[in-house]
C-alpha cells in the first residue's frame, strides 16, 4: 500500500521511540546490496529529512538515506513465510533509483 511521507515519518518517529531495531536491506540500481540490523535516527536539515539505521559511533555498519522525492510503500505479512519473523515492510525507492527496505521484526 503507497502510503505518504507524513505517515512514514509518523511510523519511524514510533520506532525511534520504542527503539525497535529493524533489518534494514539497502540496493542499488547496479544491485549492490548492504544490510544492517540496529535502531534508526531521523534528522531535517534544509534538504529534508533522513534516515540512519545502526549505531551512531563511527565503528559499525551504517545506512543513511534520504527520504525526499521518494516513493513509500508499506505492507504486512500476513500469510507469507516470513510472518513468524517480521510484522511488516516499508519499501523507499528513490527517484535515482536506490531502495531501502526496512523490516519490523515481531514481538
Amino acid at each position: 500500500m503507497r502510503v505518504t511521507q507524513n505517515d512514514v515519518l509518523s511510523l519511524l518517529g514510533k520506532y525511534v521511540e520504542e527503539r525497535t531495531l529493524v533489518l534494514a536491506v539497502f540496493v542499488t540500481p547496479s544491485r549492490s546490496v548492504a544490510r544492517v540490523t540496529g535502531a534508526i535516527r531521523v534528522s531535517v536539515d534544509g534538504s529534508g529529512p533522513h534516515l540512519a539505521i545502526g549505531k551512531d559511533d563511527n565503528k559499525s555498519d551504517q545506512i543513511k538515506f534520504r527520504l525526499s522525492d521518494c516513493v513509500f510503500e508499506y505492507g504486512d505479512f500476513r500469510d507469507e513465510e516470513s510472518a513468524d519473523k517480521y510484522e511488516g515492510f516499508l519499501v523507499v525507492a528513490s527517484s535515482k533509483g536506490d531502495t531501502l527496505s526496512l523490516f519490523e521484526p515481531k514481538g
